[in-house]
């Protein structure tokens, strides 16, 4: 039976193969670049999850992985890999430094299963510029290179930094892209700061780590968002989330996933964000 220090081993040795590359491919600029309207695809995207699969396989053979570019690779082992192996990629070409690999490795994903059936037992971020490493393991804790860290936010509503994330396909729709944009609006009432950098995972070490103050997701991409909620289940943000298929609940349980979800550092941040959301969404 695989252990899950086995999958740690390999899921920080796959997000390191994929950050070396992805370090190069920044400073040489030389990659080919895809841009349309709503999305950016760089030869980055692909180079690096070439590598991070090659340290997968090697490994796991027989471990099914949802990969970004390559899609579904079947297979018949007890864990589901999903693989990010670019998150930023419009920084990247951009010139921006906030960009990460990222494994997310599933329990309970059976063949042609949801994703958001599942649940996460493990969750790596590397950021390679800043050669920043984050671990969250189900039922421990969240790690930064090495050092067990806490979300803890000494922060109120006006001098908070507060996160705002999408699903790619919230832009594509015009009344989805509307609620979005009275999110913002809203957070920005509210809060001192409102980030949007387009690497959500990096966004989810921060907030671990209590860097970052707060974060509402609205139809989040379910990538993404396992691996974040299992982040902030670990690292004890204040939780909620709900609309959708499925309800939501408040505390510190932040395992169902639907339309939205909102985490942060302390109750009074936690709480102005909740407001956002009834204001916004659940109106």
């Amino acid at each position: 039976m695989t252990t899950l220090d086995e999958l740690e081993r390999t899921a920080i040795e796959a997000c390191a193969a994929g950050g070396a590359y992805l370090c190069d491919a920044y400073r040489a600029e030389d990659t080919d670049v895809d841009a349309s309207a709503h999305d950016v695809k760089s030869s980055a995207d692909t180079g690096a999850e070439r590598r991070i699969l090659e340290v997968i396989r090697a490994e796991f053979p027989d471990h099914p992985i949802i990969a970004e570019e390559s899609g579904r690779h079947e297979g018949s082992g007890e864990y589901t890999w999903l693989v990010d192996p670019l998150d930023g990629t419009n920084n990247f070409e951009s010139g921006l430094p906030s960009f990460a690999t990222a494994v997310t490795v599933l329990e309970g994903a059976d063949s042609g299963s949801s994703t958001s059936d599942s649940e996460p037992v493990l969750g790596v971020v590397y950021v390679p510029l800043l050669d920043d490493l984050y671990v969250a393991t189900r039922g421990g804790d969240v790690r930064h290179n090495g050092q067990p860290v806490c979300a803890d936010s000494d922060a109120n509503p006006e001098t908070a930094t507060a996160v705002s994330v999408i699903g790619h396909d919230v832009k594509r729709r015009p009344e989805q892209a509307a609620v979005s944009a009275s999110i913002n609006r809203a957070l920005e009432d509210r809060c001192k700061r409102r980030l949007e950098s387009w690497s959500p995972t990096v966004h989810w070490g921060l907030l671990a780590r209590g860097r970052l103050d707060g974060i509402v997701c609205y139809r989040p991409d379910a990538e993404e968002q396992l691996l974040g909620e299992l982040f902030a289940a670990e690292s004890g943000l204040l939780a909620a989330s709900g609309g959708g298929d499925r309800a939501g609940r408040d505390g510190r349980d932040s395992e169902v996933r639907g339309e939205w979800f909102v985490a942060a550092g302390n109750r009074a941040v936690f709480d102005a964000l909740r407001e956002v959301v009834d204001e916004t969404v659940e109106r």
